[in-house]
C-alpha cells in the first residue's frame, strides 16, 4: 500500500511536467524570453579585443537581435572597419542607426561622421540627419560632435546656427581636448581679416600635441614660413589660449 502511493505521486509528478512541458511548446514566440548568449556581453567583448572576430561577430548578433544597443554599435564598429569581412559603411549605418535610436551616444557620433560626408553609392550623404546626430552625441557629452556640427555649420551643410554660434561650438570643443576643433580654429584664424597667424600657430601646436595628425602638415607648413618672433609669440599664447577673448 506504501509502494503504491509513492508510485501515484511518481505518476502525477511526471503528469505535471508534461502538462508544462505542453504549455511552452503551446506559447507564442513573442511570450518567451529574449535569448541572451549564457557567456553574456564581456565575453563578446574580450573576442573583439583580442581579433577573434567571428566570435565577437555571432554574440554580438544575438545579443543585438535581443535588444543589446553595446552589441549593435560594436557590430556597426566592425562592419565600419572591416573587422571579420569586408568593410561594408551601409552596414554599419544599419547597425549604428540601431544602436543611436537606442540612446547610445558613440553611435550617434560615428553615424553622423558616415552620413556626414558619405561613404560611396551605397551610403550617400545626409547633411539634415547627420547633424541632427552630431546634436544629439553633443548633447550626451561627446566633444568631438560639437566640432562636427560647428564645421557643417560653417560650410552651410547644417541649419540652426551662424558662424558666430559655429565658433562658440570649437572654442567649447578646444577647452574640452578636442584636437580636431583646435586645427579648425587654425584654419579660421589663417582666413580672417587681417589672419591671426599667432593663433593659428599656437592652436596648431596644440592640436597635434593631443594627437590630431592632420595638424602636423600646417604646422610644418606654418612654422617654415614664421619669423622667430612669430613663434614667440605663439609659445606665449598656447597658455591663455582657453581664457575669454581668445
Amino acid at each position: 500500500m506504501r509502494l503504491a502511493r509513492v508510485k501515484g505521486r511518481g505518476v502525477r509528478t511526471a503528469l505535471r511536467r508534461a502538462v508544462v512541458i505542453g504549455l511552452a511548446a503551446m506559447m507564442p514566440a513573442g511570450a518567451a524570453r529574449a535569448w541572451t548568449p549564457p557567456q553574456g556581453f564581456a565575453t563578446a567583448a574580450h573576442a573583439w579585443e583580442t581579433g577573434d572576430y567571428a566570435t565577437a561577430r555571432n554574440l554580438f548578433g544575438r545579443l543585438a537581435e535581443a535588444g543589446d544597443a553595446r552589441a549593435a554599435f560594436y557590430l556597426g564598429v566592425m562592419a565600419e572597419q572591416g573587422q571579420g569581412g569586408e568593410a561594408d559603411p551601409a552596414a554599419a549605418a544599419s547597425w549604428y542607426g540601431r544602436a543611436a535610436d537606442a540612446g547610445d551616444a558613440r553611435a550617434a557620433f560615428n553615424l553622423a561622421r558616415l552620413l556626414d560626408q558619405g561613404a560611396g553609392p551605397a551610403l550617400p550623404a545626409d547633411p539634415v540627419r547627420a547633424a541632427m546626430l552630431y546634436e544629439q552625441a553633443a548633447r550626451a557629452g561627446i566633444v568631438a560632435a560639437d566640432t562636427g556640427l560647428a564645421l557643417m555649420q560653417l560650410d552651410g551643410r547644417a541649419a540652426g546656427g551662424d558662424a558666430a554660434a559655429a565658433r562658440s561650438r570649437l572654442l567649447r570643443a578646444a577647452r574640452a581636448g578636442d584636437g580636431a576643433a583646435d586645427h579648425a580654429l587654425a584654419l579660421r584664424a589663417l582666413v580672417g581679416d587681417p589672419p591671426d597667424m599667432v593663433e593659428a600657430v599656437a592652436r596648431c601646436r596644440r592640436a597635434v600635441a593631443r594627437g590630431y595628425a592632420p595638424a602636423r602638415a600646417l604646422l610644418d607648413q606654418l612654422s617654415a614660413a614664421a619669423d622667430p618672433g612669430l613663434l614667440e609669440a605663439a609659445t606665449a599664447r598656447e597658455p591663455v589660449l582657453d581664457t575669454p577673448g581668445n
